[in-house]
């Protein structure tokens, strides 16, 4: 029976992230449970692997157990962040709509940076979006940062909105640009956007960082290639002196720049 012990252990965990993904269940109590889970596999397959060895027996399985529930593990604990981080932007923006359906202003900005209008940008609320520029005159400084969010989230709809009310897609937004705030978070399809509307490939940031080099640095080959097809120098350097090909990380990168 203990030779089934951890195969059915892991399907167990891979059901409780289907589950989490899925929605199925409360996303902190499948958290728990499978973090738990893992941890405690790990602990004794470790201390059965040394235990083995010690002894002369064959550890290797439990060495392969082990290193197999420190990775989902790990994987859980990666996905349990970015949940949480989605999560407390979705509760701030239930919280917004709750103040503006009450008559608060949508525009005005609170302690920690957010209005409606851009909390509702960054979650994809296109419909939303399109009410509150329905509704009044937006700041050019809250339509830039406002597209902002849209371009490292990757809401193209909400991005598309955006330009048609006015917002330049080479728009200066704090110390980036929409390009670059979508190419520093790997949004291939935003990237894409943000070209065949004319976005200039490169136009860097306040630190002379590119589009193409926070591709770069993000290991996304595709948009490393899009970006180099769009027209993006190669040549060009940050304020560390340094290009786009030296931050590569992986071949599929660096066989781009040969």
């Amino acid at each position: 029976m203990r030779d089934y012990a951890n195969p059915l252990l892991l399907l167990v965990v891979v059901v409780l992230l289907a589950c989490h993904v899925g929605g199925l269940c409360g996303s902190d109590a499948c958290h728990v449970w499978v973090l738990s889970l893992c941890a405690t596999a790990f602990i004794v397959d470790a201390a059965l692997a040394v235990a083995r060895a010690v002894t002369h027996r064959r550890a290797l399985m439990s060495v392969v157990w082990s290193v197999v529930f420190l990775i989902v593990g790990s994987c859980a604990w990666v996905m349990g962040s970015t949940s949480a981080a989605d999560d407390e932007e979705l509760i701030a923006y239930q919280e917004l709509k709750l103040a503006y359906s009450q008559g608060a202003n949508p525009f005005a900005v609170d302690a920690h940076g957010d209005c409606l209008f851009t909390v509702a940008a960054s979650v994809g609320r296109e419909s939303v979006v399109k009410e509150l520029l329905q509704a009044g005159n937006v700041a050019p400084e809250l339509l830039a940062e406002a597209g902002r969010r849209a371009a490292e989230n990757g809401r193209e709809g909400v991005l598309q909105v955006l330009l048609a009310a006015g917002l330049p897609v080479d728009a200066a937004v704090g110390h980036t640009t929409l390009l670059c705030a979508a190419a520093q978070n790997a949004r291939l399809n935003t990237i894409t956007q943000l070209l065949t509307l004319g976005a200039d490939p490169n136009l860097a940031d306040a630190e002379g960082t590119t589009p193409l080099m926070y591709a770069v640095q993000a290991d996304n080959a595709p948009a490393v290639n899009r970006l180099l097809q769009a027209g993006a120098d190669v040549n060009r350097v940050d304020a560390d002196g340094r290009a786009a090909a030296s931050y590569a990380r992986s071949s599929n990168v660096s066989r781009l720049f040969e």
